[in-house]
């Protein structure tokens, strides 16, 4: 009678073990496109990715994440961020694309639905990496280039590996989309102020030590990424920020979030994970942005062992 007590709940544990995992694994893929369609590609494929181990053998959600995939390479190649590797990630679309469809295909049988947009999107797959010749011709600033270059009237501008200590002097009026990734810039650009228009922030992996300098104009802002930076404090401004819908703190020197963050209604995500914020503060976010995802570290209360048995 033990033995098949203990038998039934190994069954039950391993059922409830595989639902959790599906569970998080469904979170994933939906936090992984909302960071596509804000442009942030590197945490988009990182929780796609994730996302697709974690549903396994899901047919429906195997399919989802193949989608969604798709379109995160696709939406690579139409940035014209990628140079010699576009043909690499085209290839990757249209497989994406390809095991959707087949996968929709056992799941679905109507005939509306993602297989027909999915056809309709393959046929076209090869178009997309020839609209973007003509496209963000001006240079971009990479490593071995100019770290000033003339940028034109370009909305979306790329300066990552560029080893600089400050932004360009001549950027766009109306650029929509800035990325200076690992770079050595040590204080928030202030000078981006200046840029009403501009949409898409990425700061990740400089030095960068404080928010205070430059938050107050970008009232457009809806991506923030100041990940793996040396960021102490954030300033009440933070709060200004009404647009935002992902803001990534993530690996930084935090130990507390200011509460006027909690008036950025529009919030989808918020990555706080890597810092020394108490819990106490991270429970207080948690109650009063319910319609925000929260990412940040475990925290498990240890128990001390009791000596009897």
């Amino acid at each position: 009678m033990k033995r098949t007590t203990i038998s039934i709940f190994i069954i039950l544990l391993s059922v409830c073990s595989i639902v959790n995992a599906n569970e998080l694994g469904k979170r994933y893929l939906k936090l992984g496109n909302t960071y596509r369609e804000s442009g942030d590609y590197e945490k988009a494929e990182e929780y796609l990715k994730q996302g697709k181990a974690l549903v396994g053998k899901d047919g429906y959600w195997t399919a989802t994440a193949s989608e969604f995939l798709g379109y995160l390479y696709r939406d690579m190649v139409a940035s014209g961020n990628y140079g010699d590797n576009t043909d690499y990630f085209a290839a990757l679309s249209k497989d994406n694309f390809e095991k959707a469809l087949a996968g929709f295909q056992k799941m679905v049988k109507q005939k509306d639905g993602s297989p027909v947009p999915l056809t309709e999107i393959m046929k076209n797959i090869g178009e997309v990496k020839n609209e973007i010749a003509d496209e963000n011709s001006a240079p971009t600033g990479r490593a071995g280039n100019s770290p000033a270059p003339q940028y034109g009237n370009a909305k979306v501008v790329n300066i990552d590996n560029s080893k600089i200590k400050e932004i360009p002097y001549d950027l766009p009026a109306n650029m929509e989309n800035f990325s200076a990734v690992n770079n050595r810039i040590k204080e928030f650009p202030s000078s981006l102020n200046q840029f009403s228009k501009l949409k898409y922030l990425n700061l990740k992996k400089n030095k960068i030590t404080s928010l205070d300098n430059g938050l107050s104009g970008l009232k457009g802002l809806r991506t923030l990424n100041c990940s793996d930076n040396k960021i102490k404090t954030i300033p009440q401004t933070i709060g200004d920020l009404k647009q935002l819908e992902i803001l990534d703190l993530s690996n930084n020197k935090l130990k507390e979030i200011p509460t006027s963050i909690t008036s950025l209604k529009n919030l989808k995500v918020l990555d706080i994970s890597g810092n020394k914020i108490q819990f106490s503060n991270i429970s207080t976010l948690i109650k009063n942005m319910p319609n925000t995802n929260i990412i940040f570290d475990r925290y498990e209360l240890v128990e001390e062992e009791s000596v009897e048995e």
